[in-house]
């Protein structure tokens, strides 16, 4: 009897231990508006990592950084992780975040992080997530202590003098429109900084964090001020153009693989390799430069073929999907339009054939009702004489 008692307790305590880990794991971290927090993503025994994080609400935030607590190299900037090691590693990532004054209670955001690992040979394991969630919650009221009463005194006998209370103007209230502000805010949220050049983005952020701010000012002409400064800010980002660039990886790749080219082609190959983190480098003339070394090395192969009599160097510059169109003459190369017209012939005969057994049915049928019975002329003198 006590040793089911034992494990009766056991298992009561094993619950609640489990129920609180998971209000832990799995719980939003509820902070005050105004106030920084820290939560950390942790990824153990790898020697590389390659990932980026998300926000569902960046907005509510005034400032966010990152810290690397591990002995990978590498960095984490805007967003973007990536670190490398020739050791095996455990990596916890902190992430400190402040958040703006005027958040309303309740208001939170998920942050999502997406990353791939490395193992001791560089092979690259399958996305995974992990995701953690701030709240804000409301300040807590402060309470004052039960005001305890004077004891009570006679009133003197004495009254004092009526006087009137002096007369108090009201107090002027001035009503500041948020309205251009929040709308520059709003756009500038919602932006993709991936699509600017890191240079632009990086000029913009500041003044957008200073806008949220002036979300409390009470003064019109700072409201108006922050707005204006925004906008100008938005229109100053730098989109990056990877035209260029993608069409010198197309005209690339197009090139037949002859082992001809020697060094050159493999000195391309290493370029294309590397277009992907030019690309997230979100570098304009890195971008560009890239694209000219392409084109310049593919001018190179043409004339290396060129010279050594190779004729199979093949440039595809323009794919294009041909719709079929019918020919107006008597032949027809579409095998759609030769099967209708036996399937037309093939259904004609069975209707006729059907139409056929159909009207033999009825003719049998017409000649079987018929009263075939042979009239007998029938006399009773006939029997007399018999």
């Amino acid at each position: 009897m006590k040793a089911a008692k034992k494990i009766i307790i056991s298992f009561l305590i094993l619950a609640i231990l489990i129920s609180s880990l998971l209000v832990v794991v799995f719980g939003a971290t509820e902070v005050e508006s105004g106030s920084t927090v820290t939560v950390l993503f942790t990824v153990n025994s790898v020697y590389g990592l390659d990932g980026y994080f998300e926000f569902s609400n960046k907005s509510l935030f005034k400032s966010i950084s990152y810290k690397n607590n591990s002995k990978l190299a590498g960095d984490i900037a805007n967003d973007r992780v990536f670190l490398y090691g020739s050791n095996e590693a455990n990596v916890t990532i902190a992430v400190t975040l402040t958040t703006v004054r005027n958040a309303a209670v309740g208001s939170q955001c998920e942050i999502k992080f997406t990353y791939e690992t490395s193992d001791a040979n560089g092979t690259m394991s399958a996305w995974k997530t992990q995701s953690k969630t701030i709240k804000i919650k409301a300040k807590p009221v402060e309470t004052k202590p039960p005001e305890t009463e004077p004891p009570e005194t006679d009133p003197p006998e004495t009254e004092p003098p009526e006087t009137e209370p002096p007369e108090t103007e009201p107090p002027i209230v001035i009503e500041i429109d948020y309205t251009e502000l929040k709308r520059q805010i709003s756009i500038a949220t919602s932006l993709d900084e991936y699509e600017y050049t890191a240079e632009s983005w990086d000029a913009m952020v500041p003044v957008l964090l200073h806008a949220q701010e002036l979300l409390e000012s009470k003064s019109q002409e700072e409201v108006d001020a922050g707005a204006k400064a925004l906008e100008e800010a938005i229109d100053a980002l730098v989109k990056i153009d990877f035209t260029e660039l993608r069409k010198a990886i197309n005209m690339a790749l197009s090139l037949d693989d002859n082992i001809a080219h020697g060094n050159l082609w493999y000195e391309l190959f290493d370029l294309i390799t590397s277009a992907d983190s030019v690309m997230k480098s979100r570098n304009q003339a890195a971008v560009d430069e890239l694209a000219r070394k392409i084109n310049d090395l593919i001018e190179k192969l043409l004339k290396d073929c060129e010279n050594s009599g190779i004729q199979t160097v093949e440039i595809i510059k323009e794919v294009t999907v041909e719709v079929p169109v019918e020919p107006n003459d008597e032949y027809c190369n579409i095998k759609i339009h030769k099967i209708w017209p036996i399937l037309f012939f093939i259904a004609l005969g069975i209707l006729l054939i059907m139409t056929a057994l159909i009207l033999l049915f009825f003719t049998k049928k017409k000649k079987n009702e018929k009263d075939e019975t042979p009239i007998v002329d029938y006399d009773i003198a006939d029997d007399a004489n018999g």
